[in-house]
């Protein structure tokens, strides 16, 4: 898994499912909706509502 936090637009970037040196699957959503990492080994949910903007 690969997160990136952007404070410039206020998304987030979930990249996952890594294969052939790249990431197969992506999520991005606003500051406000949670990452859910619970079936990971991290085993929480992360929340952004709080990510400082800029």
């Amino acid at each position: 898994m690969y997160l990136i936090v952007d404070p410039y637009t206020g998304r987030w970037h979930l990249h996952t499912k890594p294969k052939d040196g790249e990431y197969r699957g992506e999520l991005s959503l606003d500051f406000g909706d949670e990452v859910d990492l619970t079936g990971t080994v991290v085993g929480l949910v992360l929340k952004t509502d709080e990510f400082p903007r800029d």
